[in-house]
């Protein structure tokens, strides 16, 4: 059954018996006031046994989020994973109800069993680490085969120069493959990580100097323009430096010489915001909305010049994702790109 409350209606009811996720409203201190018959199953109990009750009662993981929201006054949606019973997984979101005014008339919890999805992500993550291990060991014989020959051949011929300049390439470019499949991996598991408050500004400013004398061997001019940072970000510093070095390590690579770069760090509406601008090619707009995709390549010559495994960008969407922030991309042919990602800000 559903537990009916004033504001009830029959296509209210319709609506919710027919939802499959399980759907919980609670009153403004998170007293439960109505669920559905699915939420009725999840928790093998009668609406009028719950009706009533506080949430934390029904659930402590429940509890815990209302709680939170409460204490943080939250507005937008939380959304979290929760397990319930015996190992099913479920994706939640807890949002306010509004009331009159700026008053809050109460909660509502929507439960979605993703229990089969996590099974699939953890197939996919135990096939990924497989096949890592498995390619590590053939491509050590391959490389220590190379150097064997590279070191034995007195007076290597051309054919023999390149051949081994060859194998060493595709060897390098299969390693750096199996790294980054490990890394995307390792973010899109949902593996905790090292957070604590820091400077965003500060790690910008450090990879825009590691990649300094990298640029300048190609020519390219690579400059930091960088506002003072009034606040810190809650993250992980050594993703965050691989999600920046990702993007300088891009438009150093695909600018060619007497081309610029410059990667900047600014702060607007309470976030911090980096971008990598070049003067690159340029991407076509038919090609934009896939950049972030994982083994996506543009087509084009500066991309057959440019060897690469398709991740990186990949890598830094889920590395961002992570921080509760978002990537973007601007560019015309011609006239070069702007990558660029926002994270929220902190302020003690």
């Amino acid at each position: 059954m559903v537990a009916r409350t004033s504001t009830d209606t029959p296509a209210l009811e319709a609506v919710l018996r027919a939802v499959a996720e399980a759907v919980i409203a609670t009153d403004r201190a998170g007293v439960i006031t109505f669920v559905n018959p699915a939420a009725e199953r999840l928790f093998s109990l009668a609406a009028a046994q719950m009706v009533g009750q506080p949430l934390r009662a029904l659930n402590p993981g429940l509890g815990h989020w209302l709680e939170r929201a409460l204490k943080e006054k939250q507005a937008a949606p939380l959304v979290f994973e929760l397990e319930i019973g015996d190992g099913r997984h479920y994706f939640a979101s807890l949002a306010s109800l509004p009331g009159r005014g700026r008053q809050r008339a109460g909660w509502v919890v929507s439960l979605q069993d993703v229990t089969p999805l996590k099974k699939l992500e953890q197939w996919k993550s135990d096939a990924i680490q497989t096949a890592a291990h498995d390619l590590r060991d053939p491509l050590n014989l391959i490389t220590g085969a190379a150097n064997f020959l590279r070191d034995t051949l007195a007076e290597p011929t051309r054919e023999q120069e390149e051949c081994l300049a060859m194998i060493k390439s595709g060897a390098d470019r299969m390693s750096k493959l199996i790294e980054q499949l490990l890394s995307l991996e390792h973010v899109e598991s949902g593996m905790e990580m090292a957070k604590s408050n820091l400077s965003l500004r500060q790690v910008v400013e450090q990879v825009a100097a590691d990649f300094r004398m990298a640029a300048d061997e190609k020519g390219v001019t690579l400059r930091f323009e960088g506002e003072p940072a009034t606040a810190e970000v809650l993250g992980d510093e050594s993703w965050l430096q691989r999600a920046v070095a990702n993007l300088v390590s891009n438009a150093v690579k695909y600018t060619p010489r007497g081309g610029r770069v410059r990667v900047r760090y600014h702060e607007a509406e309470g976030r911090g915001v980096v971008e990598v601008i070049d003067t690159g090619p340029g991407i076509p707009k038919s090609a934009q909305a896939r950049l972030f995709q994982r083994f996506y390549r543009v087509e084009g010559e500066s991309t057959r010049r440019n060897p690469g495994t398709g991740l990186g960008l990949a890598i830094v969407k889920t590395i961002i994702e992570r921080h509760a922030g978002r990537v973007w991309v601007t560019s015309a042919e011609g006239k070069g790109s702007t990558f660029g990602f926002l994270v929220p800000l902190v302020r003690s």
